[in-house]
């Protein structure tokens, strides 16, 4: 699973900085700190919504540093990249409702304020594919739910591909099926949906 949100800005470096502080306000972060840390080079900004952080450090606080509280801006390859960590890992690691529900949440804004940071559309998803097995109800669930939803699709079975199991493990961290992997195409890092979660393949497919 990927550890951030990073893309590309259409904007210089010192423009990305001011339309992050923008975006971040827009989106309802409160921000609790600002630095250049490497001067025109590299600029962070720590900012957070209280009412997740309350809710994360009431429930479990040990998952308090996957809230998206760090925006960072640098130039890179010549080019200027914007991004934050991933909160959807938050649900990978909890099975508490609420805390799902908080990581989709604080997903779906974060990427939204990177976005508008970037002066970049959402991205869209350029393939599709499911770690199955040939045993595992959930996998076909999660077939069906992409055929119903006429969302193309290609299926690997990890215990009649072991090298294609081991790329999972690789790749995910994860030793159980299904695995929906979902490619954006060159810019950005794949996303992965761990198990059957209608609710996750709703937001990212549809």
């Amino acid at each position: 699973m990927e550890l951030s949100y990073f893309r590309k800005s259409t904007r210089s470096f010192s423009e990305t900085v001011e339309h992050a502080r923008t975006a971040t306000k827009d989106a309802g972060f409160s921000i609790l700190a600002e630095k250049d840390l490497v001067t025109d080079e590299m600029y962070m900004i720590v900012a957070c919504k209280a009412e997740w952080a309350k809710q994360l450090l009431a429930t479990d606080h040990r998952l308090a540093g996957f809230l998206p509280c760090a925006i960072t801006i640098l130039k890179k390859g010549g080019g200027v990249l914007v991004g934050t960590g991933q909160p959807s890992i938050i649900k990978s690691l909890v099975h508490s409702g609420p805390l799902a529900k908080l990581a989709s949440d604080a997903d779906r804004a974060s990427k939204e304020l990177i976005n508008a940071a970037a002066g970049v559309e959402a991205l869209k998803p350029e393939s599709v594919l499911v770690y199955a097995t040939t045993t595992c109800p959930y996998c076909t669930k999660v077939k069906n739910w992409l055929t119903d939803h006429h969302i193309e699709h290609k299926v690997v079975l990890v215990d009649q591909d072991q090298e294609a199991g081991r790329a999972m493990v690789q790749k995910t961290g994860q030793m159980g099926v299904p695995v929906t992997e979902i490619t954006y195409g060159s810019e950005a890092d794949s996303d992965y949906i761990i198990g059957f979660d209608e609710a996750r393949l709703a937001e990212v497919l549809q």
